[in-house]
């Protein structure tokens, strides 16, 4: 079985499994299907929106396919579900999503 039907099927039994749902959308990114991984990261975080990794994925699938305003409110939504984040993983997922919302944001302005 491949790693995307592995998943399916994994999620067909427990459909909120945060990184089954993840491993998929990655899988369907590698897989070449932009619209499929989107579809799974906006699920994730329907599911788990305190999902740092899901946030900054979601933000970077957007960026890759030109979407850039698209990926600035992914990341700004990632920085507001984890505002009040105290642990390491966080903490460490809002440095990220912040340095990604800037970059995307230099990209907005200035190309």
């Amino acid at each position: 079985m491949d790693r995307i039907a592995f998943f399916r099927a994994h999620l067909d039994t427990a459909p909120t499994d945060r990184f089954a749902r993840y491993s998929l959308a990655l899988e369907l990114k590698k897989a070449g299907d932009p619209a499929g991984a989107e579809a799974e990261l906006r699920r994730l975080l329907i599911d788990h929106p305190d999902s740092g990794a899901g946030h900054l994925q979601l933000g970077q699938l957007l960026e890759e396919t030109g979407r850039l305003e698209d990926a600035k409110r992914a990341y700004e939504a990632g920085l507001a579900a984890l505002a009040g984040s105290r642990d390491a993983d966080g903490r460490r997922a809002l440095s990220e999503l912040q340095q990604a919302l800037d970059a995307v944001e230099d990209a907005i302005l200035y190309g």
